[in-house]
């Protein structure tokens, strides 16, 4: 896995966490006005972006954090300065009565692009009328009416580049029912690209085979990597989805891993082949009448640590399983790169009072996951 795609990641999750962490979109409180919109966001994405987050509904996510267990321990989490401004110094005016604004956001996409820096982001609205106008009343609202965008023209499209303040600036892009956003004008560049020459994400055969319609509160991410990166080496044809699930003192992210026929034999192969690794605080091991066996005896073994519950709580079924305390991760990120997606190896530290559980399925060439990082009080 190359480092940029480790960065990429890294980006992936502090988005994803912060989205969830904190409680600043308004937006998604806001009453629908129009249910006929049918943006599909994702032919705008660019088709070499490295990661896509998707959500329907933060609001959920946002009144359960706080109640769980863990919650304090993002609190120091870095924050994507796009996500902070549009999130944050933003939306906090969404309510002004005077602008009566009566639009809802009712899906939100994060793409993450080259080289990797948390700048490196676009954000996608699907909304029910132009986008645009919407915020150009938030943003004189926050700054001012001195405050006026920079109006570029790109293949016949309309880019309003505002000036945040001395040294930043936040480029939009709005169309019928859409809106695009991000400090990096040659990314919504980008988009436009995507979307004229018809040469989106939605073109991509692998990530499609993994979307599907999902129900309502959801968040997923994806990414183009394998869940167990030694399954694909240096290569990056495979996708993965993790649906992201919370308890109160548990995250599950599940899913399915995707790459194109020819390649799932090899990826089986690899996944069969993983050697065994077994120590107090890191059990790997592949083969299912193994992990049968491994399953059964932690069932049974005495003194019931955290360590055995979470082994014992693992599919006798599994192809592979690792199970970690994120401590270990920590001390040594190098050697855990081809086991674990890079969005959670380079934030180990994140997770230190957890432990990890991996689980992969094989069945039929159809690779399944579960990740469930259980907190250790």
């Amino acid at each position: 896995m190359k480092l940029r795609t480790v960065a990429k990641f890294a980006v992936i999750l502090s988005t994803l966490l912060f989205c969830v962490g904190v409680g600043v979109y308004s937006f998604v409180q806001l009453k629908l006005a129009d249910k006929t919109q049918t943006v599909d966001l994702l032919e705008l994405v660019p088709a070499d972006s490295r990661g896509l987050l998707e959500t329907d509904n933060v609001d959920f996510f946002i009144s359960e954090l706080p109640r769980m267990a863990y919650a304090a321990q993002f609190d120091t989490l870095h924050q994507s300065n796009l996500i902070e401004t549009i999130f944050y110094e933003l939306t906090q005016y969404t309510f002004h009565a005077a602008h009566g604004l009566s639009n809802q956001v009712n899906q939100l996409m994060l793409s993450f692009h080259f080289p990797g820096n948390p700048r490196d982001m676009v954000a996608y609205f699907r909304m029910s009328k132009e986008g645009k106008d919407l915020f150009k009343e938030v943003l004189r609202e926050k700054y001012g009416d001195r405050f006026t965008p920079k109006k570029e023209i790109y293949r016949g499209k309309e880019i309003q580049v505002y000036p945040l303040d001395a040294e930043d600036f936040l480029s939009l892009y709005g169309g019928k029912g859409f809106l695009v956003a991000s400090h990096e004008k040659r990314l919504i560049e980008q988009v436009i690209d995507a979307q004229l020459d018809k040469r989106s994400l939605s073109r991509d055969t692998v990530l499609a085979s993994l979307r599907h319609n999902k129900s309502s509160r959801f968040m997923t991410l994806y990414g183009r990597t394998a869940s167990v990166p030694l399954l694909t080496g240096k290569r990056d044809y495979c996708w993965s989805e993790f649906d992201l699930h919370m308890n109160s003192e548990v995250i599950y992210l599940n899913g399915s891993m995707a790459a194109p026929e020819a390649c799932m034999p090899v990826m089986a192969e690899r996944l069969g082949g993983i050697p065994q690794v077994a120590k107090d605080s890191l059990l790997i091991l592949s083969g299912t009448a193994r992990i049968d066996s491994c399953i059964n005896r932690a069932s049974v073994a005495q003194g019931d640590t955290l360590f055995n519950q979470c082994i014992a709580n693992l599919s006798p079924s599994a192809s592979y399983i690792m199970v970690a305390d994120m401590q270990e991760v920590v001390r040594n990120k190098e050697f855990f790169k081809p086991y674990l997606p890079p969005f959670i190896n380079e934030w180990a530290e994140m997770f230190d009072p957890f432990i990890l559980s991996v689980q992969v399925t094989e069945v039929d060439g159809r690779f399944s996951h579960i990740f469930v990082l259980t907190y250790r009080e």
